[in-house]
């Protein structure tokens, strides 16, 4: 049920005390660099400034909300440094309306305590979101050169590591005939950062842990070209500069206790689509990226292999010459992979079998297109620009953010990155519709998906699921094998043996807490 064993915590404290490195030994460990350091944490073996002032409000009684407002951070953020406590059940026996109106209030508690809100002092209500600026989009088009309006996902949880009775089980308990999968049709100008919402929704998830949309690796690391000093220049383009700033990361997560968490979903996953975030633009991301190469010229290299004798020497190289996974491994907790969450997913993912552009193409024209701006000046204006509202600021960022082009035919979307949940995204088709109603598909066929749920999708500006196999997922249970372990627990208990019927009643209270029921759920109810 995702608990961390006594085994994996004495593992983590050796591999620590031997490479002194977060990172290196979440790694090794197979774990999230967040719950490698809670565990530190825990155990009394690492303390940074922030801990150390989360640890004492604690002592305090503070909640997790309040220790957040005082300390301006993000709810998660202070979880990241929070000691683990120990501990899922309890409660007294209640009637069954009693728990049926404690779970609900349960629910409500824990999904406002689980998201990342975002205080404004003066503003209790989020801004209503503004119309889309026109942008001209490049790249993503059909072959006759349209821009479509319409885009086809399959989106199927990776099961790669789920053995044999794990599939079973899912099978058997999860409504699972092939995966875990959905099928949806989503307009074509949404944002990586709408589609996650919808990615909650669909698979069953709350907005409790950390996320990202990654390239695959072997994409990644060719339009990198596994360069270091060639994904600065990317930073603000493709990808994210690494940053703890979650206030900025989760600009636009307003809920709030008593709120009905799907309905807020919606909300998010509904256009028009607009990033009113600033780490994302161009500027601040080469702002970032100047600072670190200015402030370090060199790092320091340290090879670990682990069950050797003797370690390998330290090594210094120079920044700007280093390979990605090289600055990775010089600085803890540094990840270059996130991609964007502003960028219109028809920017950067093309239709299955559709024409591959060379990666060395977009290089060049990205290339071509940099030069014509002098970032330096612009960087300059920027810090001294005083500007008389954040949409002034917003205006002037946008100027700078380029179009970029598909680049690959599959995204990576990770969430929990303990439980370690992956969903493979990859678009099926693409569709424009004419001024008569009619509907093409990019081939300039008839399209495979009935044309009322077409112009559902464009006159409501949001996804809807046409097709799904299994059910929903939930929140901390460990990934695929803890989900697994629930299933089996509920569904395969003997219901002669006290301890176990005790047992699977506690799983079922804890599973409803926070928002599962079991239900296969109609493709059309997904979202």
């Amino acid at each position: 049920m995702g608990t961390i064993s006594g085994k994996q915590v004495r593992e983590i404290i050796r591999l620590y005390s031997s490479n002194n490195s977060i990172l290196e030994t979440a790694r090794a460990a197979g774990l999230s660099t967040v719950k490698v350091r809670k565990i530190l944490i825990t155990e009394g073996l690492w303390e940074s400034d922030t801990s150390i002032k989360i640890g004492t409000l604690l002592e305090q009684g503070l909640t997790t909300e309040e220790i957040a407002e005082i300390l301006c951070m993000s709810v998660k953020n202070v979880q990241a440094y929070m000691p683990y406590e120990r501990g899922i059940y309890g409660g007294d026996v209640l009637s069954p309306e009693a728990v049926r109106s404690d779970r609900y209030r349960h629910r409500m508690r824990k999904a406002a305590s689980m998201q990342v809100v975002k205080r404004i002092k003066g503003r209790d209500k989020p801004e209503r979101m503004e119309e889309m600026a026109d942008k001209k989009k490049v790249g993503f088009q059909d072959s006759h050169g349209d821009s479509p309006d319409v885009l086809r996902l399959h989106l199927e949880l990776d099961l790669q590591y789920a053995d044999e009775e794990e599939i079973r089980i899912l099978k058997e308990y999860g409504s699972m005939k092939k995966g875990i999968f959905r099928d949806i049709l989503v307009p074509a100008d949404i944002t990586l950062h709408a589609l996650h919402y919808a990615i909650l929704r669909m698979f069953g998830w709350q907005n409790g842990h950390l996320h990202s949309f990654l390239l695959p690796e072997t994409a990644f690391k060719e339009l990198t070209e596994d360069k270091f000093c060639i994904w600065t220049q990317m930073a603000g383009v493709y990808f994210r500069f690494p940053t703890e700033n979650y206030e900025d990361i989760y600009w636009d997560d307003d809920y709030r206790e008593g709120e009905s968490i799907k309905s807020w979903m919606k909300k998010k996953y509904t256009g028009p689509y607009r990033y009113k975030g600033y780490g994302e633009h161009y500027v601040p991301s080469q702002i970032e990226a100047e600072s670190l190469l200015a402030m370090r010229e060199e790092i320091t290299l340290r090879e670990f292999a682990f069950g050797a004798e003797k370690k390998p020497e330290p090594y210094k190289a120079k920044l700007k010459e280093a390979t990605v996974d090289q600055v990775m491994h010089a600085f803890a907790d540094l990840t270059c992979y996130e991609l964007l969450e502003r960028l219109p997913l028809a920017e950067i993912l093309r239709v299955k079998g559709q024409n591959k552009i060379e990666l060395k193409k977009i290089r060049e024209y990205l290339d071509r297109e940099l030069s014509k701006l002098n970032i330096k000046e612009i960087i300059e204006e920027y810090r001294n620009t005083r500007f008389r509202s954040g949409k002034k600021e917003q205006e002037f960022l946008e100027k700078y953010d380029l179009p970029v082009m598909p680049v690959t035919d599959q995204l990576i979307y990770r969430y929990d990155y303990g439980d370690g949940w992956e969903v493979l995204i990859s678009c099926e088709n693409a569709y424009k519709g004419d001024e008569t109603g009619l509907w093409k598909d990019m081939n300039r066929e008839m399209p495979d998906v009935p044309a009322d749920k077409l112009e559902e999708t464009v006159a409501k500006h949001r996804p809807i699921c046409i097709q799904k196999d299994g059910i929903e997922l939930v929140d901390d249970v460990g990934g695929i094998s803890g989900f697994c372990e629930m299933l089996r627990t509920i569904c395969e208990c003997d219901m002669n043996n006290k301890e176990k019927r005790e047992e699977r009643e506690n799983i079922l209270d804890w599973a409803h807490m926070m928002g599962w029921t079991g239900r296969n759920i109609s493709p059309k109810q997904t979202l």
